[in-house]
């Protein structure tokens, strides 16, 4: 795993601070971000509030100034767990601090959801994010791009004024490896729409910055990310049609599995593996190329072959 320092600038007005909580999903941590260079700053996620250190490094990074609007991408515990914390802390926000995080019906009634944001409701400070909402900070325009997938209320952020066009991505691509899915016909759309942004940098909620050029003539890093994202999605779905067409018995999903993942032994990866497959064949099956039916009990897969 690439080592990730706590503090890094990433541009004139843009700082990440670590969240400090390593772990097998959060990678080194989560990323939050401190936009501006003002008085009143910005800040994208929290963390999870775990680590007194984390409060420290943005005291650090604050000096003087204050957060007066704090963005959430999504509901996950590790971007949203600080706030209950961060809005006691006058040394760090503002009295009339502001909470943004997109309003959804499947997540937001959830009991850890709810006590997370418990601070936020109490002070009347919660509210919502529009998709393509614009946030001015100083000289800097940052703009919601809705991208569920990863969570229904999926958001991320692109930022413009300071250099190129940046994208905070939160969960949606990460520094390294690739992220857990929710619904994947969704996802895909997601990334689409952020490829057709163009980005220079993407600013992840886990994992390095990824910024810079690579060898070909003004290709960014961050573009062949995105399409090596898509590409990926896209060889597996395509492996899995091609078991489903080499015999139109009806496959379970165990089989279909076994087929993709040919060199995987290990129990505990062939379940998430396992998940993988379905999240394909439930996508599939709301773009109508497959089917399922129950045969002896048991969940068969096939494709809906075009009357001739």
């Amino acid at each position: 795993m690439d080592k990730v320092s706590a503090i890094e600038r990433v541009s004139r007005s843009i700082v990440r601070v670590l969240g400090l909580n390593p772990g097998p999903f959060t990678l080194q941590g989560t990323n939050t971000y401190l936009i501006g260079s003002g008085e009143r700053r910005l800040l994208v996620d929290t963390g999870d509030g775990s680590r007194p250190e984390y409060f420290g490094l943005l005291r650090e990074c604050l000096g003087a100034s204050r957060v007066d609007r704090i963005l959430l991408t999504h509901w996950h515990g590790d971007h949203i767990g600080g706030v209950n914390r961060l809005l006691e802390m006058p040394d760090i926000v503002t009295s009339g601090c502001t909470v943004f995080k997109r309003r959804d019906l499947d997540t937001d009634g959830q009991p850890e959801v709810q006590k997370m944001l418990r601070g936020a409701v109490e002070r009347v400070c919660l509210r919502d994010i529009a998709d393509s909402q614009e946030f001015l900070v100083d000289d800097l325009v940052l703009r919601a791009v809705f991208t569920p997938g990863h969570t229904s209320d999926h958001v991320a952020l692109t930022v413009a004024g300071d250099s190129d066009l940046m994208l905070l991505t939160g969960d949606h691509i990460l520094g390294q490896g690739t992220t857990v899915v929710h619904e994947l016909k969704s996802y895909m759309e997601s990334l689409d729409r952020v490829l057709a942004l163009r980005p220079t940098a993407l600013l992840p909620g886990h994992g390095p910055v990824i910024s810079g050029k690579y060898c070909e003539p003004d290709g960014y890093r961050s573009i062949r990310v995105i399409e090596e994202y898509i590409r990926h999605r896209n060889m597996r779905e395509q492996q899995i049609l091609d078991v489903l067409a080499s015999d139109g018995k009806g496959w379970r999903l165990e089989d279909i599995t076994r087929m993709v993942y040919r060199d995987i032994t290990d129990p505990k990866i062939i379940l998430a593996a396992q998940n993988n497959t379905l999240l394909h064949l439930k996508k599939l099956l709301a773009e109508n190329r497959v089917q399922c039916t129950d045969v002896d009990h048991e969940i068969r897969w096939s494709l809906i072959r075009p009357n001739i």
